[in-house]
């Protein structure tokens, strides 16, 4: 148990020293890749100001959700904690675009807001893409 807990500090320091990895491509576009998901999604949770109005774009599954008789939906990863599997990733509001089906592998870019005390990121472009990454991360 205690080479557990160890290991999961660990792991969490070793993707927080790689939070600078990510850049903004030529279309000033912060493109968060699968070998740095974690670690970026982990730093603009720990420093929102940052990156709110950021244009960020990340692939991973499509999902919706019900919650107070409304519907959402998210762009996700699974990451394995050190108890459970845990979603990592945003929610996203799709104003011009169709929801897809559920766990339909994507490629979301929008841009990074808060709303009602929670980060979401308003799509500005959806692509159901052929080739799936990672679903589960590390």
């Amino acid at each position: 148990m205690k080479k557990t807990i160890v290991a999961c500090i660990l792991a969490m320091l070793l993707a927080l020293s790689a939070c600078g990895s990510a850049t903004a491509n030529e279309d000033n576009i912060l493109v968060i890749s699968e070998r740095f998901f974690v670690a970026r999604f982990t730093d603009i949770l720990a420093n929102t100001d940052r990156y709110l109005g950021y244009t960020i774009q990340f692939e991973g599954l499509f999902l919706s959700g019900r919650f107070g008789g409304e519907t959402f939906y998210m762009v996700i990863r699974y990451i394995l904690g050190c108890c459970t599997i845990d979603p990592i990733g945003l929610e996203v509001l799709l104003e011009d675009f169709a929801p897809l089906a559920d766990e339909t592998w994507v490629e979301v870019t929008g841009v990074l807001e808060e709303l009602d005390g929670f980060l979401v990121l308003r799509a500005t472009s959806l692509i159901e893409l052929s080739e799936q990454g990672a679903a589960f991360i590390q």
